[in-house]
């Protein structure tokens, strides 16, 4: 009877406790929209094509059947006629504390060269370059993609600019891909549904427990 009134205590603690926000802040980050036709290869985005980013540099392409993407079923090559760049502006707290993660390759058209990407947060120093080689992955598909991550990032009041940068040197049609970009907050936020469903069984099962507890002391 002990371990239902430790679990009555578990579950009140827990309902005064929230988690960390496992949502994306990312807007289109996995470049599903615009939703491409099912037999596009892909389309040149010059600056304003893609939605929710700035493209900058010489623009980018958005992928759909030319190569697998890491997830979902577009992805972006960063460099159009020459390396290009996209932006988004993530809505962070001063006192925010958050984590990046995103999937590159590379595309192997122009050769087995190595690709290199920037990646800028805030005012903080670039973080790369990020390289990959895509020898053996001609199409870019499943294993041809590596995952990056970049935890303890600190927020900014009103938001932080997020720049995915290609470097490559020398400059070709053929660049960094990118896909599945993520960010999310480790500030750990309440969420009202818990307490309410748990504060009222974690009372119960505290109750039933002493109950229980007591009565087979009297018994003994």
């Amino acid at each position: 009877m002990r371990k239902l009134i430790l679990a009555g205590i578990v579950l009140l603690a827990l309902a005064g406790m929230g988690v960390a926000s496992a949502a994306n802040l990312v807007r289109n980050g996995g470049f599903e929209t615009p939703r491409l036709d099912e037999n596009t290869g892909f389309v040149e985005c010059p600056d304003g094509v893609l939605p929710d980013w700035a493209i900058g540099g010489k623009g980018i392409d958005q992928i759909r059947t030319f190569r697998a993407s890491s997830e979902g079923s577009q992805s972006l090559d960063l460099s159009r006629i020459g390396t290009g760049s996209i932006s988004q502006l993530i809505p962070t707290t001063g006192s925010g504390s958050y984590t990046l993660s995103f999937d590159m390759a590379g595309d192997p058209s122009c050769g087995f060269t190595e690709r290199l990407l920037m990646v800028h947060w805030g005012d903080q120093l670039p973080y790369g370059p990020y390289s990959f080689i895509p020898a053996g992955y001609p199409s870019v598909g499943p294993g041809g993609w590596q995952k990056v991550t970049l935890a303890d990032l600190p927020g900014t009041a009103g938001g932080t600019g997020l720049v995915f940068e290609d470097v490559t040197s020398p400059s070709s049609a053929c660049g960094v891909a990118l896909d599945n970009v993520i960010v999310t907050s480790q500030e750990f936020v309440p969420i009202p549904e818990f307490p309410t469903v748990m504060l009222p069984i974690g009372v119960l099962i505290g109750v039933l427990g002493a109950v229980f507890h007591i009565s087979r002391t009297r018994e003994q």
